[in-house]
């Protein structure tokens, strides 16, 4: 009879969420600095160990915490392969396309906006975080050359696709929507703003 280790997998999965959980509220209320492996630990019930086994750094913890955030659950599934994303590719005119682009883009910063506000307060002073958000601005420009990509096949751009990806990647960086907050703008509003500059300078009309 083969082993069952069914009940050994539900367990990791359920100290994996319990960690994460723990480590959003942290990460949340004590800042970068504020957060410690052992913390979260302690706040999730398991060992430190248990922590380290699973995430490694604390920069791998945000990440993960992050990742969740952005896709909305902690479910194996790209965020390019999500709903949100089918819809942009589903566009069927430019106007359609710019609308879909800035949905998405405003449903994931609205998700992972109080963490990057975290993590923006506190750039500069970790070599870690410093990587981390590196790698962020990495995964975004690979995320926006693939929809470039997409709208260059469709006909609709009305610029250089290395122009028009760059444009894009810095509009939706996670410091400008911030900025959008901090001016009270609400979710309609940015999305509004988004779809309206993406229509005037990226896609035809």
């Amino acid at each position: 009879m083969g082993y069952d280790n069914s009940g050994r997998a539900a367990a990791a999965k359920a100290n994996r969420a319990r960690v994460l959980a723990a480590a959003r509220a942290s990460f949340l209320e004590g800042g970068w600095a504020g957060t410690t492996i052992r913390g979260v630990a302690e706040a999730a019930g398991v060992s430190q160990e248990t922590v380290y086994k699973t995430f490694g750094t604390k920069a791998a913890l945000l990440k993960a915490v992050h990742d969740v955030a952005m896709a909305g659950d902690d479910e194996p599934v790209s965020v390019a392969d999500r709903p949100a994303a089918q819809r942009v590719r589903a566009a069927t005119n430019p106007e359609e396309g710019a609308a879909a682009y800035a949905a998405m883009a405003r449903e994931i910063s609205e998700r992972a906006g109080p963490l990057m506000r975290v993590m923006l307060a506190s750039r500069g002073g970790d070599a870690d975080l410093e990587a981390y958000a590196a790698t962020l601005d990495e995964q975004r420009l690979i995320g926006t050359t693939i929809h470039i990509g997409h709208w260059v096949e469709r006909g609709w751009l009305r610029t250089d696709p290395t122009h028009a990806r760059d444009v894009v990647w810095m509009l939706i960086s996670p410091a400008v929507h911030e900025m959008t907050v901090a001016r009270g703008w609400s979710g309609d509003d940015y999305e509004s703003w988004l779809t309206e500059t993406l229509r005037a300078l990226i896609l035809r009309p």
